[in-house]
């Protein structure tokens, strides 16, 4: 038993004199080097439907970026944005109403110029990708008289630019506020563009 002890202690010992080492290592010193962080936030589409509530959505992502002399970088991200979704159809003498979420997931790579001043580093990016997306429609059959409620998927190129700035609170953390402006271009234009809007997103990384 108590060699077994002795064994756990020696381990939590190297452990942590290895976190400790290379926590005096500052990653953001390197010619070359990673962060790895997530973020969250609001999402608000370009265009609103008139006569009803604003559409408001949520943005969650997360990224992978390589930074250059701690100025230039290419960021990768992965990220999902949800909306709210209203669509109103007149079939005849049928009313069809959808109130429900359309889905856009986005993957990109972007590339960006930052500049520290102290603990605080401006930046601005710009970049494109896919867009996988899920939108609720309708479709109406008249040789049975039925709605037929479905989802329309889609792949379409994404485009999206923005800035924002972090703040270093330490070596290994970092806090962001981040916003960036996205469009899908290619959709047609009805309702499922609401998926183009302004996401506001606040953020932690860390260098790796």
């Amino acid at each position: 038993m108590k060699i077994k002890f002795c064994i756990t202690l020696m381990f939590v010992g190297t452990l942590v004199s290895t976190v400790r080492a290379q926590s005096n290592d500052d990653p953001t010193a390197r010619k070359l080097y990673l962060d790895f962080g997530g973020s969250v936030g609001i999402f608000i589409p370009y265009d609103q439907v008139k006569n009803t509530n604003t559409l408001l959505g949520s943005n969650a992502m997360t990224a992978l970026q390589l930074n250059y002399h701690q100025n230039y970088f290419i960021k990768f991200q992965f990220g999902q944005t949800t909306v709210d979704f209203q669509s109103q159809n007149d079939f005849g003498t049928i009313n069809s109403l959808i109130n429900a979420k359309a889905n856009s997931t986005n993957l990109g790579l972007n590339i960006g110029y930052q500049h520290s001043f102290g603990r605080w580093q401006p930046f601005v990016l710009a970049g494109a990708g896919a867009s996988f997306i899920d939108v609720p429609s309708t479709s109406f059959v008249n040789a049975s008289i039925t709605v037929n409620y479905t989802t329309f998927s889609g792949t379409y190129l994404y485009i999206n630019a923005g800035g924002g700035i972090n703040f270093k609170v330490s070596k290994s953390f970092i806090f962001y506020l981040e916003g960036q402006a996205s469009t899908i271009p290619q959709l047609p234009n009805k309702s499922s563009t609401h998926l183009s809007g302004i996401s506001t997103m606040i953020g932690i990384k860390a260098p790796l």
